[in-house]
């Protein structure tokens, strides 16, 4: 069960990044350091086993990412470029023709991983999974596809690009698209943990 803090600190997130109808979730350096702040609060509060934290000069406070004070930023396209400067460009340029089911099965590859294990943590059927595999142009719904991203233990940039094979985005008026952002950019794939904050804010949970 996730923290009160932890739920807290989440919902402020929301509040501050959620815009209806505007599409891409990208990632300035404002956001990545909230990122940081709330995984170090997390991990601080495991370590207490949720006992009332005592906080040293220089550890991270909850006082510190109060995400509710932060200046409003105007996110760039250059901003976005930035963070994904060090992706190889030919690899890209070699990807971008790939359809869902292609990228998938080449991130399982990649990953070191099999069919079972990927399907599995992600809670999609086997059958589910057979049909991706056989039709090169099937494709899921969005969903399905943010499940695998968990499952593989992507990377923010690589969801967005495993989305985009699919025909989808990371968008900021879903609020689901902002929480997985949110464990995605913090490398936490663990499910059981997604769904409890899922479930917490009213969204609906990987099953």
């Amino acid at each position: 069960m996730a923290s009160k803090e932890f739920l807290e600190e989440v919902g402020k997130y929301i509040d501050k990044y959620y815009e209806p109808e505007t599409d891409d979730i990208k990632i300035d350096e404002e956001m990545k350091s909230i990122f940081d702040k709330i995984t170090g609060f997390r991990k601080k509060r495991q370590k207490t086993h949720e006992a009332p934290a005592v906080y040293e000069a220089d550890e991270c406070s909850p006082t510190e990412f109060d995400v509710g004070s932060m200046k409003k930023t105007k996110i760039t396209k250059e901003m976005s470029q930035t963070v994904a400067k060090n992706r190889n460009i030919d690899d890209l340029m070699s990807q971008m023709e790939e359809t869902f089911s292609e990228r998938l099965l080449r991130l399982i590859d990649e990953k070191g991983m099999t069919d079972s294990q990927v399907y599995t943590k992600a809670n999609v059927d086997r059958r589910h999974f057979s049909k991706i595999r056989k039709d090169v142009n099937y494709t899921p719904n969005k969903k399905t596809v943010l499940a695998f991203t968990i499952a593989l233990e992507l990377s923010l940039d690589e969801a967005k690009d495993l989305l985009q094979s699919a025909g989808f985005a990371l968008s900021r008026s879903s609020k689901t698209d902002i929480i997985v952002a949110y464990f995605l950019q913090n490398k936490i794939y663990d499910m059981f943990e997604i769904n409890d904050v899922l479930y917490a804010y009213g969204q609906p949970i990987f099953d």
